[in-house]
């Protein structure tokens, strides 16, 4: 079933899964009973396949090196794979280590290999090699004698016996003949092989072949058949053994200085306990690319590792070759040969020379540089002989991938100067510019971001083992909470650059979430784990995760299709971040605008925390933004600029908001003069704004508007009847800006809300409008209902975004309008929105955040419908009635609402002040606009429309009319009703029984 060919590949797995690509994974990944057989040739075998698919191409499957050799396949084998539906279960596996090294290493990690065994093998083979991992570096072998039942495969279950036979060694030093206890030495490449009967071999002769060894043999036959066996067998072990250690290392960049582009770069620190530098190695990529070269040791120095991961310096000019990528790992496999068949060598010089200087040149330079060690040349490797002279080699046998030459071997082969050129431009050193994180605003220093940039830096060192204070890696992820454009990106990119370069060189690649918004689960989880495996395999590595909370965003109660998603990216996250974070050196840093809005499976008060280090964005203080706009403007020609006054003016910037309001300046510095731009204080006048439109949206600011031209703005000392709250607003909004040292070193907080209440129509709202203009204030107004929403948790958030967002544009005022629509008593709410929505008011006006910079401002004509929560001390605790207007007030109301109106000398307002006893601030505004379009009625109906006057003259009589056309709003019950009300509010008047609460029903 679901037959298919595939390429066989090998992938660095330490289990005996094959790894499937993502189109044949689907197919076969519902069957969980099933397995699959491999047949290629003679060969049948069957397995399972890993719990993911991997990176793989459609026509490729990955399977472990030693697994395949011991199935008998070989890498680029087309394998025919096919689905088995299902399979027996087994009761007892029979097996027998394959050595008796295996059988010491059984004995001391018996539960190790229980542990691991069903993580790295779930189909047994009869008679097969069971390859099981103790950990990285050490692997058990089990040859599989007997299952039970007697299949010829099945099932690994968790009940099913592994029974093990003990291994023992031979009895005695010879086996077969030979003499298996001896192990011949290792043939470096500045030694001989020195036999027993001092017959000396040197790896580097051309007289070291295997007919020149049995001649040898034969003119000094050994004493015994014993011995004569042990040379055999030495021999053959020297002439055809590939060591099969392997060495991984991280690849960072090095110049081509004094060595050859064959010559790898290591410290001592970094060499492991068992590498021979004598030896040559096979240097092999993540793509397949091989390359031989040889390790040479170099001195401690600042931008060479100093830690745990193992690391290389390799020539960048081979990195180009072999496309290798910088921090990707790499393996260094030593090879034993000492077989020289060199006939010729070719020498193709990069410039036309004279073939007898180049044939001069490699012999000097050959003799020169091989009197300690022989020169290691691979096929077509390119050869610095002097500064201006590159020579391509080319070795003869054209199958010789490498040979190792030496002042002998040179005499007897023969040097060859073709008079082809092969350019080498490609290779040539040169300077390469080094990439920098880094962009101008990054650059700029500031004491708060500092301090998190350090903090966050000696972390992630102390985590990843980046330097050599520590060795044992700990898990720990980071997250950075800001608002839009505060800076999260610049604080990365300076965590990043102090991290990426040597000589910490860590790896990271960055997930931008915003780009991912509404792409399916599975689409999100494919890019992600690609993420997640490129820094695996370059590893010790940083993953960013930007804006996180916009594909894990944080659900509430109601379950509904946008949850559920949340849910399952969040899950995915939280699954890949444990994956593949959880024993490697991999550290995780996300962004979001808010704690609060990511998901709780990611971020959760209690239980497991996957983010252990949290730093919010700070908000810039005014030296802060004076220092940020000085750096800004520094880098362009200027006049005189007053930045003093715009680091006042732009008080609730954030950094990306600075940014974009100097490079808007700079941008009309260039439309003006594109040859030499100068920036003024004019052209920042018009970016200020303009960048107020967008970075203060939904906030009225009054910052730089003129009063005198706005014919809207009334003088706070002509609001008449008003003059005790413009009072009490005075010393609550102004007096802590006039007075900073004053209230700065008080060690107390201070008020912060105010409540306006008083019938309708009194001036409540036009007040807090008028003053916010008058004392240019940044308002945020907002009416009860419009925080309301259907959906749990929906109304909080709404809350606390307002509250975010009046913080961020400090000092600003808050002001609700119809505050007993949005926060009544609680209990009296049979849906419970109110009663959350009042929770919140509660947090944020007495939290530990505190309002800084922001006053909330409430107004009201039914303040006993409150929740008395709201207004304890500390909270909303300046109470502030606005009365009806007497006669003297009145008047003033008359006067200040007609002053944009043309008014008849006969118009007496004392008239009407005195006999409007009851009215409203907004019923005089309806006597004035009545009487007004009494006016043009009457001259619409005189005069014909061509001939109509610029003026309209407002008599006595019109004035009259509308009066007596007019009702007041509230009766004298009315009044009473309020005064009572008020006065039991403000606990004016006893009240001998407590009231009878209603209701309070949202419509």
């Amino acid at each position: 079933m679901f037959r298919r060919t595939f390429k066989l590949t090998y992938r660095p797995m330490r289990n005996n899964f094959v790894l499937l690509p993502s189109n044949y994974y689907d197919l076969v990944s519902t069957y969980e009973n099933g397995c699959l057989s491999l047949s290629c040739g003679k060969v049948l075998h069957y397995v399972t396949w890993a719990p993911h698919a991997g990176p793989m191409k459609d026509t490729e499957i990955g399977i472990n090196a030693r697994v395949a050799k011991e199935i008998g396949l070989k890498e680029n084998d087309l394998v025919k794979v096919a689905l088995v539906e299902s399979m027996l279960p087994i009761r007892s596996v029979f097996v027998t280590p394959v050595t008796a090294k295996d059988w010491e290493i059984i004995e001391l990690s018996t539960e190790q290999i229980q542990t691991t065994l069903l993580e790295q093998t779930r189909v047994i083979n009869s008679t097969q090699i069971l390859v099981v991992w103790i950990n990285r570096s050490m692997q058990v072998n089990f040859t599989v004698d007997k299952l039970k039942p007697n299949i010829s495969y099945g099932r690994l279950d968790n009940d099913t016996e592994l029974i093990v036979a003990p291994k023992l060694e031979a009895n005695g030093p010879y086996v077969n003949g030979l003499n298996h206890n001896v192990s011949p030495p290792a043939l470096a490449r500045s030694q001989t092989f020195a036999s027993n009967d001092g017959m000396a071999f040197n790896p580097l002769a051309r007289s070291t072949t295997t007919s020149n060894a049995l001649r040898s043999l034969k003119a000094n036959p050994p004493t015994s058949f014993n011995q004569k066996a042990e040379k055999l067998e030495r021999m053959i072990k020297d002439l055809k053994k590939e060591n099969s250690r392997t060495f991984e290392f991280r690849v960072v960049s090095g110049k081509w200085e004094s060595g050859q582009i064959s010559d790898v770069f290591v410290t001592r620190s970094n060499l492991p306990e068992f590498m021979d530098l004598e030896q040559v190695y096979l240097l092999k990529t993540v793509e397949e690319n091989d390359y031989y070269v040889n390790v040479k040791i170099v001195s401690e120095c600042d931008t060479f590792p100093k830690n745990i991961h193992r690391t290389i310096e390799v020539n960048e000019n081979l990195m180009k070759m072999l496309k290798i990528k910088e921090l990707q790992k790499v393996t260094l496999r030593p090879k034993h040969t000492i077989l020289n068949f060199l006939e010729k060598i070719e020498l193709f010089p990069n410039v036309k020379t004279n073939y007898k200087i180049v044939e001069r040149a490699f012999k000097s330079y050959v003799i020169e540089n091989t009197k300690l060690y022989p020169l290691l040349l691979n096929q077509n490797q390119i050869v610095r002989l002097e500064d201006n002279l590159y020579v391509t080699v080319k070795i003869t046998p054209e199958h010789f991938p490498y040979c190792l030459i030496n002042e002998q071997i040179l005499k007897e082969c023969k040097i060859y100067a073709a008079d082809q050129v092969k350019r080498v431009e490609y290779v040539m050193d040169i300077e390469a510019s080094e990439d920098n994180l880094l962009s101008v605003a990054d650059l700029i220093s500031i004491k708060q971001f500092d301090a998190i940039v350090d903090s966050f830096v000696e972390q992630i060192k102390m985590n990843l083992c980046l330097d050599e204070r520590n060795s044992v890696l700990k898990q720990g992820h980071f997250l950075i909470s800001g608002a839009a454009n505060s800076g999260k990106t610049v604080l990365i990119e300076r965590i990043l650059d102090k991290l990426v370069k040597k000589p910490y060189s860590c790896f990271y690649d960055i997930f931008y979430c915003t780009r991912s918004k509404g792409r399916k689960v599975d689409s999100v989880q494919k890019d992600l784990r690609q993420i997640f495996t490129a820094a695996l395999n370059s590893a010790p590595a940083i993953v960013v995760l930007e804006n996180l909370d916009v594909l894990a965003h944080s659900v509430g109660d109601q379950q509904t299709q946008d949850s559920e998603y949340f849910n399952r990216i969040a899950d995915v996250v939280q699954h890949l971040i444990v994956e593949f974070t959880t024993n490697n050196p991999i550290a995780v840093i996300a962004t979001v605008g808010n704690e609060q809005n990511l998901n709780t499976r990611l971020h959760s008060p209690r239980g497991r925390h996957i983010f252990q280090m949290i730093a919010k964005i700070p908000d810039l203080e005014r030296d802060d933004r004076e220092t940020i706009l000085k750096e800004l403007c520094s880098h362009i020609d200027s006049q005189k600029l007053n930045l003093e006054k715009f680091a006042n003016l732009t008080e609730g910037y954030n950094f990306g908001d600075l940014v974009q309001f100097v490079e808007r300046g700079i941008f009309y510095a260039y439309r003006i003069n594109q040859m030499a731009p100068v920036l003024n204080n004019n052209l920042l006048a018009m970016s200020l704004e303009n960048t107020n439109s967008y970075c203060l949206q939904g906030i009225e600011n009054h910052n730089n508007q003129n009063s005198a031209e706005d014919d809207d703005i009334v003088e706070v000392s002509s609001l008449s009847g008003l003059e005790s709250v413009v009072t009490v607003l005075e010393e609550v909004l102004m007096w802590p800006s006039k007075f900073p040292t004053i209230f700065d070193e008080s060690p107390l907080r201070n008020q912060a809300g105010v409540l306006l209440f008083g019938p309708p129509g009194t001036g409540k709202t036009f007040l807090v409008s008028q003053i916010a203009k008058c004392w240019n204030l940044r308002i945020i107004s907002v009416k009860g209902p419009e925080l309301l929403a259907k959906y749990i948790g929906q109304s909080e958030e709404n809350v606390r975004n307002l509250f975010n967002r009046a913080r961020s544009a400090k000092p600003c005022l808050l002001f609700f309008d119809e505050f007993d629509s949005l926060a009544p008593k609680r209990g009296h709410d049979s849906t419970g929105v109110t009663d959350r929505v009042v929770n919140q008011l509660l947090t944020e006006l007495d939290g530990v955040e505190g309002l800084n910079g922001v006053t909330v401002v409430a107004a009201t004509s039914r303040p006993e419908l409150l929740d008395p929560a709201l207004l304890r001390s500390g909270r909303i605790d300046r109470l502030v009635e606005c009365q009806l207007p007497n006669a003297e007030a009145r008047l003033g109301i008359f006067k200040m609402l007609s002053r944009t109106l043309h008014l008849h000398k006969s118009v007496d307002f004392n008239y009407f002040a005195s006999r409007t006893e009851g009215f409203t601030g907004a019923d005089i505004q309806s006597i004035l606009t009545t009487a007004n379009m009494t006016a043009v009625k009457e001259v619409l109906a005189k005069t014909k429309e061509e001939n109509l006057p610029d003026k309209i003259d407002i008599t006595q009589t019109h004035l009259i009319d509308a009066l007596n056309s007019t009702r007041p709003s509230l009766s004298p019950l009315d009044i009473a009703k309020y005064q009572h009300t008020y006065a039991r509010f403000t606990n004016k008047e006893k009240n001998p029984r407590e009231f009878v609460v209603q209701r309070a029903t949202l419509a």
